[in-house]
């Protein structure tokens, strides 16, 4: 199973929870629970979603910044 830090980067990447479950072999739903899990670890919410748009919160850039060069390494 995915990490949601994974997860949250697919997210990022392909800018839809159905792009991204499409790439991790996952689906939507399980996208949504992975997301929300680390939502709750760690007490933010990293997007703001509408029906036809995810976009990252303020705190959800200052953790992708923050993440990214760490997964890439």
């Amino acid at each position: 199973m995915l990490n949601g830090t994974s997860v949250f980067a697919a997210i990022v990447d392909t800018g839809s929870f159905a792009a991204a479950g499409e790439v991790l072999d996952m689906s939507q739903p399980g996208v949504s629970r992975a997301l929300a899990r680390l939502e709750a670890r760690l007490g933010i919410r990293l997007f703001d979603r509408t029906t036809r748009v995810v976009s990252l919160t303020d705190e959800g850039r200052r953790y992708y910044d923050q993440v990214m060069p760490l997964m890439a390494g």
